[in-house]
């Protein structure tokens, strides 16, 4: 059962919209439902735009689809929030409009044609805060940094002008605009009011931790990167994963190694994680643990809201991942095992 503390009309839409939340068992009666008969069960769940017919444009068309759906519910819960509130929702969604601007910086720096470029962006709708003809129209991706400092991004330009002058590649690029974005999202948490703080630090301590912590150990053991340059790479903001903490696990000999190390109550989460992309499983799983928590107990309107859109861009994910392994034509055990992380006996017995 719900609780509808505080603003009455934005508990009851995010009462309402929860039960399209994918539920226990959802994802494996999705992954068994034939292709054919797959609309009915995804229009349940609000999402019976993914189910439809094949494009050649697949990949663009049903990633456009899934966040058309996202945006139009954000959009819903925005409208009734506080000022301080709707701009903190309304920041998130940079993060989904931070695809147009790598590819738009991308396609500059290739030389790419402005008519190609264009076909790999997404429509952001009312969302829209990047220039995008303008952008397109630069000749250059100095013009592009320069046409971003009278956007929301103005912050992304100029660490991306300093990423440029020192000459390094487009992953730097990436890194740099992705770190930029959660140090603000951590910059705006801190200084939000609102009436369950302890539930909102439980929520960014998951999202903030656990993207610090696969970063980290990607960039030291996946990619190489010296312990100092990799600590410079992370989020510069940390809830029980501090500064000394982060210092500490650059230094880690291995993935084994740095997850033996981390503090209480991270080390209990993480306990027994030999492969990094256990450690990324892990990590979302929290996030969405803490907010399916927040979505169920908290009194604050706009913290169930943020839960709940955090809950929504997963589930719309794996709606979306299991309609491509179908149209890609993938055994339901190769799409249960990348989708769920479970192999077919485990999946049988959960």
């Amino acid at each position: 059962m719900f609780r509808s503390v505080g603003r009455p009309y934005l508990n009851t839409r995010v009462t309402l919209m929860s039960r399209r939340l994918v539920g226990p068992g959802m994802v494996e009666k999705a992954i068994e439902t034939p292709l054919a008969e797959i609309e009915p069960l995804l229009a349940a769940l609000g999402a019976g735009a993914l189910a439809a017919a094949d494009t050649e444009e697949l990949p663009r068309f049903m990633e456009q689809r899934r966040l058309s759906i996202l945006l139009d519910e954000i959009l819903v819960l925005a409208r009734p929030c506080s000022r301080q509130h709707r701009e903190f929702l309304l920041y998130w969604t940079h993060a989904l409009e931070l695809f147009n601007l790598k590819a738009i910086l991308r396609g500059r720096i290739a030389g790419e044609p402005a008519a190609a470029i264009r076909g790999e962006l997404l429509d952001m709708g009312p969302f829209a805060a990047l220039p995008l003809e303008a952008l397109l129209r630069a000749d250059s991706a100095a013009e592009v940094l320069r046409l971003l400092e009278a956007t929301p991004f103005a912050e992304l330009a100029t660490q991306a002008r300093r990423v440029l002058e020192q000459g390094r590649d487009l992953f730097f690029l990436d890194t740099s605009f992705d770190r930029r974005f959660y140090s603000g999202l951590a910059k705006r948490a801190a200084v939000l009011e609102t009436i369950d703080p302890a539930a909102f630090r439980r929520l960014m301590a998951a999202i903030i931790d656990g993207t610090n912590l696969v970063w980290l150990l990607r960039y030291r053991f996946v990619y190489g990167l010296p312990p100092a340059e990799t600590y410079y790479l992370l989020i510069p903001a940390g809830y029980d994963l501090v500064a000394r903490h982060l210092k500490r696990l650059t230094a880690a000999a291995g993935v084994a190694e740095a997850v033996a190390a981390l503090p209480r109550p991270l080390g209990r989460r993480f306990q027994g994680a030999l492969a990094i992309d256990e450690v990324a499983r892990r990590a979302d799983a929290s996030v969405r643990a803490v907010a399916r928590e927040v979505l169920r107990r908290s009194p604050s309107s706009f913290i169930r809201a943020f839960a709940y859109v955090l809950l929504r861009a997963g589930d719309l994910m794996v709606l979306r991942g299991v309609v491509k392994a179908k149209q890609l034509g993938l055994p339901d055990e190769l799409a249960r095992a990348a989708l769920t992380g479970r192999r077919p006996a485990e999946a049988a017995s959960a």
